[in-house]
């Protein structure tokens, strides 16, 4: 069994596996003199999050995911506290991978004052092409942070936190949609219940 306890979502600790786009993140960096668009009502900052296809021939979609809490995560979570006492576990089953292309999961209509969403990521093994979980980790996302899973990085599929119902994500990827080879978009790897577990703590 490998268990891990999910972590607050930032720039600096999701980088091995992807990018992010944090704004309360990025704009707490900066001083008054950033606000250098529209004429200085807005703040514009560059490349944050990088999209990638090494399968040039490709142009990018946007789809769209609505992601449904399951029952037992409709709860207040908290990052990694040890003050929180009580805690949850979540079994994750399947680990997917996009070979070909990054993937951006952005949130829509969520609150930035509250984590919405669990992301569960790890890096390849390069000998067997399965992910290794040595380097399996979890991040609390709230509701204003977007997701980029770099190319080949192994990652569970959305899981919504918190009371709401669902979260709609508009998503970006780049996909072949080749009936004939469908493992160049989704490779999976599966689980055991107890194989893989995230605890967080709840209110």
């Amino acid at each position: 069994m490998t268990s891990m306890i999910a972590e607050a979502l930032t720039i600096e600790s999701f980088a091995p596996y992807g990018s992010i786009i944090s704004p309360d993140e990025e704009i707490s960096k900066l001083d008054e003199s950033a606000k250098n668009a529209n004429q200085g009502t807005a703040i514009k900052l560059l490349k944050r999050s990088k999209v990638e296809n090494p399968l040039t021939q490709q142009v990018p979609n946007w789809n769209l995911f609505r992601c449904f809490s399951q029952p037992h995560l409709k709860i207040s979570l908290h990052a990694k506290d040890s003050t929180k006492a009580a805690t949850i576990n979540h079994s994750i089953r399947v680990l997917e991978k996009h070979p070909y292309s990054s993937q951006t999961f952005l949130p829509m209509g969520c609150s930035s004052q509250e984590f919405g969403y669990l992301v569960v990521v790890a890096l390849e093994n390069p000998e067997t092409k399965k992910p290794d979980i040595s380097t399996a980790r979890a991040f609390l996302c709230k509701g204003n942070q977007a997701v980029t899973y770099g190319a080949g990085v192994w990652h569970a599929p959305m899981i919504v936190v918190g009371a709401r119902e669902y979260i709609d994500f508009g998503v970006l990827i780049y996909e072949l949609l080749d009936p004939n080879a469908p493992e160049k978009d989704c490779m999976e790897c599966f689980y055991g219940a107890s194989d893989l577990l995230v605890t967080m703590y709840t209110s």
